[in-house]
């Protein structure tokens, strides 16, 4: 029996019996303004590095900056790491390696307009806003992520879906930024209800962390809103830690598979959070029994200030190798590298890459079809 009745609204039955009911005292606006987003309010609630320096932490602000969501505040209280490490910054951010780069997946390279990315021929990116409900200390974005300079207005993405509509070979839209569930129903309206109506556009696909950083705007509106949409919907939930999977954020997470949207996750492989066999283990087989395919894991980009994040890859490709026969086969994620420079995602296998004498990487371009040469700092 359908969850969604003919006129697009969730059964009220099948919500109580299946979903834990959102907290209707406090809209999502005002769980997001909770968030802690500055140095005295980390230093206060004694979540900084006690040797960390000043001067250092205050550059790693302006290059990123902080929100520390309150589905994360209890967690880091009970000393988590898996959760601090990916949200306080570190005075190892002021570190820059030479390999990295401010732009390490080559967004720029092909952006034939402001806010659009079109690398792969069947789809492109829209980047509808740099603003995050969290802000990720590893963010690959951090050049434009939370500065609201880079923001764009629907007005100045119009040459992007205008460009979209000029190349029916584009099937499918994947709204990114920063995060594109952080803004309102409207706003989000604007843009959803652009792209559904291009012919060629079969699948819309939200790159998001919304549904643990801040699981309450997943409301009903919300999913009733993408129920309504004539295309396949998916959403592809950032998550890195089990210990994201809160009560909150796996309600998110039904009340999104009650309306009908395909649910798939990206995690990033991360020292100090999520580099062991046990977390890995105990993240997708959570994420597979709640309905979510794991997808993505990703090796870490070369963005700047983000080396201490990185274990090598061969322990990387190892820690992968290790989850065969003890997850399903739909519950181990792709081992994912973005070759620097704007290269193409490849799913590392032993066709794709070779070691270089002298430590260097050789990874095949989906692209370009060429050997593209890798440094990644250890």
């Amino acid at each position: 029996m359908s969850t969604f009745e003919d006129n697009g609204s969730m059964s009220p039955n099948t919500e109580q019996r299946l979903i834990a009911p959102l907290d209707e005292q406090r809209p999502w606006p005002q769980i997001l303004r909770q968030g802690v987003i500055d140095l005295n309010q980390l230093e206060n609630r004694g979540w900084l590095e006690q040797s960390a320096s000043t001067e250092a932490l205050v550059e790693a602000q302006k290059a990123l900056d902080i929100r520390v969501p309150e589905s994360f505040h209890s967690g880091i209280v009970r000393g988590d790491l898996s959760l601090s490490r990916q949200v306080i910054p570190s005075v190892q951010e002021v570190n820059i390696a030479p390999e990295e780069l401010e732009d390490p997946i080559g967004d720029e390279r092909y952006a034939p307009c402001p806010g659009l990315t079109h690398r792969y021929s069947d789809r492109a990116l829209v980047k509808i806003t740099y603003q995050c409900a969290m802000y990720c200390r590893f963010c690959f974005r951090r050049t434009k992520v939370s500065h609201p300079e880079e923001n764009l207005s629907f007005d100045a993405l119009k040459p992007a879906y205008t460009y979209i509509e000029q190349h029916p070979e584009i099937t499918e839209v994947i709204f990114t930024g920063g995060d594109p569930l952080i803004l309102t129903d409207k706003r989000l309206d604007e843009h959803l209800a652009r792209v559904e109506a291009m012919p060629s556009i079969r699948t819309i696909r939200f790159h998001t962390r919304i549904t643990t950083a801040l699981p309450e705007r997943v409301t009903m509106e919300l999913c009733e809103r993408l129920a309504r949409s004539p295309k396949m919907v998916w959403i592809v939930a950032h998550i890195n830690s089990a210990s994201e999977l809160t009560s909150e954020s796996i309600s998110a997470l039904k009340r999104l598979r009650f309306a009908g949207v395909g649910l798939a996750s990206q995690s990033v492989l991360l020292k100090g959070v999520n580099d062991s066999q046990e977390a890995l283990l105990e993240l997708f087989g959570s994420l597979y029994a709640r309905g979510v395919v794991p997808y993505y894991l990703h090796y870490p980009d070369l963005a700047r200030g983000t080396n201490h994040f990185r274990i090598p890859l061969e322990e990387a490709m190892a820690l992968v190798s290790g989850l065969q026969g003890r997850l399903p086969g739909l519950a181990i994620p792709r081992l994912t590298i973005d070759i620097p420079g704007g290269y193409g995602k490849i799913t590392v296998s032993s066709e794709n890459w070779r070691r270089a004498d002298d430590g260097s990487w050789w990874f095949l371009s989906p692209t370009q079809k060429t050997w593209q040469k890798t440094d990644y700092p250890t």
